[in-house]
């Protein structure tokens, strides 16, 4: 950044240099045309000695003057801008000045030399308003190009100093990501961690007890089996999760299912933690859908369990499916209490968990991953009051019976 503006700098430096001479060169053009005064002064001179020569002799002071104004005029810093007629009128003059003092010369001699020297001061005269002219022009022009390099200078520098801002915030967004990032894997890390440990416990417990004589071994091995399946619905969620965060979109597998299917798995699978919690309810047959089975699944395990988990424990978890033209509706209710619209809004964002819930299992994800995997079916999700609890729901669309 300092070298873009230290190299702005050295061309307005250089640009204000350049029209400085310019100036300067216009200035000293005005100079030398105001020097036509001392032409007007030689004539003056002349005209008063053959003025004074009528009435005598020319005094010797007042021949050195014309001597010394004469030689001043050859001088003069405009004389090179004369015609060379004129200049030549003025040489001689100061010859026969330096040759013979006008103390001798005749009145009519003086007078012809006055009357040779007003050609000269009309043509420095007009020489004089034509150098001023000019540098009333180059004086605009300085202005102007003053101006406008200056402007571009600026332009040049904003536009360095912009790209450079871009470049740093772009940087530091980058910085963000990754520090954002890490934080995320950290996080997500710690809760895979607490999440992983109650299935898992669930599993060694339940395979420690298969040991012992006389275990029912059924119920053990359904209770493994849960865990197992718990487990896996975890693992999955933190992954759709991960790629979610990442900005990815989910690998779906596509495939027709019955959803009251997967819906009653879905029951049988939670009774065992929940027993008698759960009322299911199909509407005008199967209900057939295209999607991927193992996270549709899993969105029908959260909104199940988190209805067992929040309602009340003597209010049933109902569950109602139902094909209805072409779009399947899946609705989930339990007895309260209800959300107010902020609460609704808030539990489909991550990591967000409400006061009331907090000191009970999970970490507020699966409900921002189901709404995904519905979206990502070309589907939507939402949730509406039903007092005195309220409906989760989604739709899909519905495939034609099989």
């Amino acid at each position: 950044m300092a070298a873009g503006l230290v190299v702005a700098l050295l061309l307005l430096a250089a640009l204000l240099f350049y029209e400085q001479a310019r100036l300067e060169s216009a200035v000293r053009d005005a100079r030398a045309a105001n020097s036509a005064y001392q032409y007007s002064q030689l004539e003056r001179d002349l005209l008063k000695a053959a003025l004074l020569c009528t009435r005598g002799a020319l005094d010797p002071v007042r021949a050195a003057n014309l001597e010394q104004r004469a030689r001043l005029a050859t001088q003069s810093y405009s004389f090179p801008l004369l015609d060379q007629e004129n200049r030549s009128s003025l040489t001689q003059l100061l010859d026969r000045l330096e040759r013979e003092p006008a103390t001798g010369w005749s009145c009519e001699r003086l007078e012809a030399w006055a009357n040779r020297v007003h050609p000269v001061v009309i043509e420095a005269t007009e020489v004089s308003s034509r150098v001023r002219s000019d540098l009333l022009v180059q004086l605009r022009v300085y202005r102007r190009d003053t101006f406008m390099g200056f402007l571009l200078v600026l332009l040049f520098a904003f536009a360095y100093l912009y790209g450079q801002a871009q470049r740093a915030l772009a940087q530091h967004r980058r910085i963000a990501d990754l520090e954002s990032e890490g934080a995320f894997k950290t996080r997500i890390l710690g809760t895979v961690a607490h999440e992983l440990r109650t299935p898992i416990a669930t599993i060694v417990g339940f395979s420690e007890l298969l040991r012992r004589p006389h275990a029912d071994t059924r119920d053990h091995l359904m209770r493994i089996e849960n865990a197992a399946r718990r487990l896996e619905q975890t693992l999955a969620t933190f992954l759709d999760l991960y790629r979610l965060e990442s900005g990815k979109a989910l690998e779906l597998k596509r495939k027709p299912l019955r959803l009251d299917d997967l819906a009653r798995e879905a029951v049988e699978m939670l009774e065992v933690q929940h027993p008698d919690r759960f009322e299911l309810e199909v509407e005008g047959g199967p209900v057939w859908v295209k999607g991927d089975e193992g996270r549709l699944f899993s969105t029908l395990l959260n909104l199940l369990s988190n209805a067992a988990k929040y309602g009340p424990e003597d209010v049933p978890v109902r569950l109602r499916l139902a094909c209805s033209g072409r779009v399947a509706r899946v609705e989930v209710y339990d007895g309260g209490p209800a959300l107010t619209d902020q609460e609704a809004r808030s539990v489909f964002r991550p990591w967000i968990r409400l006061p009331r819930h907090r000191g009970r299992e999970g970490q507020g994800l699966g409900l921002t991953v189901a709404r995904e995997v519905v979206r990502q079916h070309g589907g939507r999700m939402g949730w509406e009051p039903r007092p005195p609890g309220q409906v989760f729901w989604f739709e899909l669309p519905c495939e034609l019976s099989r």
